[in-house]
């Protein structure tokens, strides 16, 4: 059987040795790579899976195949990996298998859009981490138009019964009879969080759909219950390395 190869950046990268291949370049400028005893040097030197030895100063780096797929979670579906009465998001992707994969965090069963699935449990707790603070941006239709006071509130943070939400950020985007539609992004991703910093501000949600997590957006081309593989390496850019957290 003919091994896999993959380039030694990529390989740091997921193997979460690095954020990013900058980052895997600059321990390999400063020598603190070495591959089979080996000091390297060159990026794109080719590690033999799952042969080849790997060390990032002195510690050993294993690698083990993650997958990672993103999915356009349609309204009414459980962020679960079993349910005994619903649907879950794990039943609309056949190579996941329950027993390894997962969401990455949840969206309500009514809220649809952005939702990652993997087997990678380092890039789940980075991306769900409240230290990481990754925003996660929503389209979202509330009853009435948020005032210039409830702006200032969304944005300096909501006084709710049990804590106080972290500062978001607020777009207008249109109104049309007694509704209004706009973008939040928020960098937390506590239970029912958008639909009740609204409602502390005077707005009911009437439609919640999550259109991106750090600056990796939904693919406009995938209809709700759809989904796409994506690399590690590509979703750690998007994600962690180009975040900025902008509407």
């Amino acid at each position: 059987m003919e091994k896999e190869t993959m380039r030694l950046d990529r390989f740091l990268v997921l193997a979460g040795a690095a954020k990013s291949r900058t980052d895997a370049k600059k321990f390999l400028r400063v020598s603190l790579v070495t591959v089979n005893g080996v000091k390297a040097t060159d990026p794109e030197q080719k590690i033999n899976l799952p042969d080849d030895s790997v060390n990032v100063n002195g510690k050993a780096i294993t690698y083990q195949k993650n997958r990672y797929f993103v999915l356009n979670k349609p309204a009414g579906v459980i962020s679960a990996t079993k349910d005994r009465i619903g649907e879950t998001v794990l039943s609309l992707i056949p190579e996941a298998d329950p027993k390894e994969y997962f969401p990455v965090g949840r969206l309500d069963k009514d809220t649809e859009g952005l939702l990652i699935i993997t087997n990678d449990g380092a890039f789940a707790h980075r991306l769900t981490s409240p230290r990481k603070e990754v925003s996660k941006t929503y389209f979202v239709r509330i009853t009435g138009t948020v005032n210039e006071d409830g702006k200032r509130k969304l944005e300096e943070g909501i006084v709710l019964a049990d804590y106080t939400s972290k500062p978001a950020k607020y777009r207008f985007l249109s109104e049309e009879g007694d509704t209004s539609d706009c973008l939040l992004t928020i960098t937390e991703g506590r239970f029912h969080e958008v639909k009740r910093m609204f409602h502390a501000v005077g707005h009911e949600v009437l439609y919640l759909k999550r259109i991106q997590i750090g600056s990796f957006s939904l693919p406009e081309s995938l209809a709700p219950g759809q989904y796409l593989e994506y690399s590690g390496e590509q979703l750690h850019e998007a994600i962690f390395t180009t975040d900025k957290n902008e509407l």
